[in-house]
């Protein structure tokens, strides 16, 4: 479960990565929920996230800095406020997570680079420039699957206007 950025802050993030030799995993996205195994079928799973979203409400993310978590990611920080932590709250339940990566204390962000050596992490963040643009309306949710490496979405759900 994740949110795609706008496109000029997608291409914002692939030429960074261009231009230092780095990558996250798939295209930039923020995600609103751990990755988990799902027992039945996509169309089953479609219709629980969609009963799920139901009187959830499109709302602003703030852009914040770059930061590195200590395992060698470089992310931008995003803030979504109330309405992301109650969106990420109602989907926890779904389903248990793969294995336990952010927890109750979950960080909204983008991630632009995975597997640095620390050092090197905050070296980059330390130089990289701020997006132009200092937030997105989040007005959907995109349900991806994972294929060999790969994010493909399954389905999108609209949140209702804001």
């Amino acid at each position: 479960m994740l949110a795609w950025p706008p496109k000029d802050l997608c291409r914002f993030f692939k030429e960074l990565q261009a231009v230092h030799g780095v990558s996250g995993y798939g295209p930039p996205h923020l995600n609103l929920r751990q990755p988990f195994q799902w027992e039945w079928g996509e169309e089953a799973l479609a219709r629980a996230v969609e009963g799920i979203l139901r009187g959830h409400h499109a709302f602003r993310v703030r852009l914040g800095g770059w930061r590195t978590f200590s395992s060698g990611v470089v992310y931008l920080r995003a803030y979504g406020g109330t309405p992301f932590k109650r969106l990420y709250h109602a989907l926890e339940p779904l389903a248990p997570p793969e294995k336990e990566i952010e927890g109750p204390s979950y960080i909204p962000h983008l991630t632009l680079a995975l597997g640095l050596d620390g050092k090197a992490a905050e070296a980059l963040a330390a130089r990289l420039p701020l997006p132009k643009r200092k937030s997105f309306l989040l007005r959907e949710v995109a349900l991806v699957r994972d294929d060999d490496g790969r994010l493909v979405e399954v389905a999108r759900f609209s949140l209702d206007p804001a």
